[in-house]
């Protein structure tokens, strides 16, 4: 009887994820290749800015932002496709196309879109996250279509 209800478990997860999600659209390459480096390593400068902060970036000049941000990017990535999934961020719709050959200007944007929301809403509740600061390379693409993996601070 056990095997039985363990079969039927794992049968019933495979069929759910088997399940195409409208929010990633021809998910057939691995995500974080295409989601820029944040461009700042987290914990640099530490306490040098302002007591308790580090280093971010916002486009211009460094500024505080916490120590912890950005986050590990491994964990950001494994957070960022279970939102992509689900197609929300605590209520705030994301998507876009896993398609890495589409470089357009909109698809870039939405991808940078999602990463910042997921971000400055990281920590598990909304607005509980990282500022837009220790990304600096998802502001930019955001802003311009392009992507970035420079380090602004590290």
């Amino acid at each position: 009887m056990k095997l039985s209800v363990a079969a039927t478990f794992l049968a019933t997860i495979a069929a759910v994820d088997a399940i195409p999600s409208p929010h990633l659209r021809h998910l057939t390459t691995d995500i974080s290749d295409l989601v820029p480096e944040f461009g700042v390593v987290a914990g640099t400068d530490a306490n040098v800015l302002q007591q308790g902060s580090c280093s971010g970036f916002n486009g211009e000049k460094r500024i505080p932002i916490p120590c912890t941000c950005p986050p590990n990017r491994e964990e950001f990535i494994s957070k960022l496709k279970l939102a992509l999934l689900a197609g929300n961020v605590f209520g705030d719709a994301i998507s876009f196309s896993s398609d890495a050959a589409d470089q357009s200007f909109e698809t870039n944007r939405d991808r940078a879109t999602a990463c910042v929301i997921l971000l400055q809403s990281f920590n598990g509740n909304k607005g509980d996250g990282c500022p837009g600061a220790s990304a600096p390379n998802f502001i930019s693409q955001q802003l311009t279509g392009v992507r970035s993996d420079d380090i602004a601070v590290g």
